[in-house]
């Protein structure tokens, strides 16, 4: 494999690792049941609960963005 190869599929699994933390996070910020102990973690106000899930949103949404086109050019 070379540097350039191993570098693409580097990327490739970075950004699916990211993809599942991130629907990890907002599976638990839309679910309500947090561990009291890690409550401080999320927004307290609605605006700011709003403004987390539209980050979450966007993140996951720019990263299935950037893992396709990485595996298209992958694939050629």
């Amino acid at each position: 494999m070379s540097e350039i190869e191993a570098r693409k599929y580097t990327s490739i699994r970075n950004l699916r690792e990211e993809i599942r933390q991130d629907m990890e996070d907002y599976k638990l910020l839309m679910s309500g049941s947090v561990d009291p102990d890690y409550t401080y973690l999320l927004p307290v106000q609605d605006t700011q609960f709003n403004l987390f899930r539209e980050y979450l949103d966007k993140q996951i949404a720019d990263n299935i963005k950037k893992l396709n086109e990485l595996t298209e050019q992958n694939n050629e």
